[in-house]
């Protein structure tokens, strides 16, 4: 599944949307294809463990099919009530390196003909999975549209999704489709795991969703925050090529210990 949505070709920003301009070779007559991102105002985060995203219901399928979260985990030592773009660096350096690289991105109306995959997998974010091996995006699809997503982080219970209120998945950690193996090898839950930040499974075999902080103390206390991101994604039938909107931050996540 990984690798499936290939750059898109030639688009045209309009407000926060992808604008293709097909060209009709009959008539003359130009459509446009329109991929509506989820705008950051849509979006509520609420300390360091929930945040609520309210998905637009402007969209429509075709050419619309789906919506992705990439994430990243980054260890830390550093442990913050309210993680906000002003923090990130003490949390990790990388977390707001990669922050100020995609922040221009969101809500953009210039920069809306980027290939959200390659950008989001160059910087080491995979694609978010269900508990039992399913790619987020089964459940984020046409009937998601109009509807309210709710993440929750909270101390002593697995994280999930709930979607509209009454559909709850437990959110799964990337394997990379079998290319590496996250560890703790019995859970891929989203848990301070002891084994999540110790360096010497921080590596692409093994956990190659999460990224070190360099200079810890010895026997500091560890932190690990997921930063997630959403993408609506659709298609260009002239094409047969995966065209995407502007990310959006969901928030900044502390994994509650287990």
């Amino acid at each position: 599944m990984r690798g499936k949505y290939p750059a898109g070709k030639s688009v045209f920003p309009f407000l926060a949307a992808i604008f293709i301009i097909i060209t009709s070779g009959s008539c003359g007559i130009e459509d446009y294809v329109v991929i509506y991102p989820v705008p950051q105002s849509n979006i509520t985060q609420q300390l360091n463990n929930h945040a609520i995203v309210r998905i637009p219901n402007n969209n429509s399928s075709p050419p619309f099919s789906h919506f992705v979260i990439f994430y990243r985990i980054y260890v830390s030592d550093y442990s913050e009530q309210s993680p906000t773009p002003g923090v990130f660096n003490n949390i990790n350096s990388e977390l707001n390196r990669d922050y100020v690289s995609i922040s221009p991105l969101i809500d953009s109306e210039t920069q809306v003909n980027n290939n959200m995959e390659s950008i989001f997998l160059t910087k080491g974010y995979k694609y978010l999975y269900l508990e039992g091996g399913n790619l987020v995006d089964t459940v984020l699809s046409t009937p998601v549209l109009g509807s309210i997503l709710v993440f929750d982080f909270s101390a002593g219970d697995v994280p999930t999704m709930t979607i509209g209120g009454t559909n709850v998945y437990r959110l799964w950690r990337s394997n990379g489709n079998g290319i590496f193996s996250p560890k703790p090898t019995d859970s891929r839950y989203f848990m301070n795991y002891d084994d999540i930040w110790d360096p010497q499974y921080i590596n692409s075999n093994d956990s190659a969703d999460v990224v070190n902080k360099a200079g810890i103390s010895p026997g500091a206390t560890h932190y690990t925050y997921a930063a997630m991101f959403i993408v609506a994604v659709g298609m260009d039938i002239s094409t047969h090529s995966y065209i995407y909107s502007t990310p959006s931050l969901i928030h900044v996540f502390q994994l509650p210990q287990p």
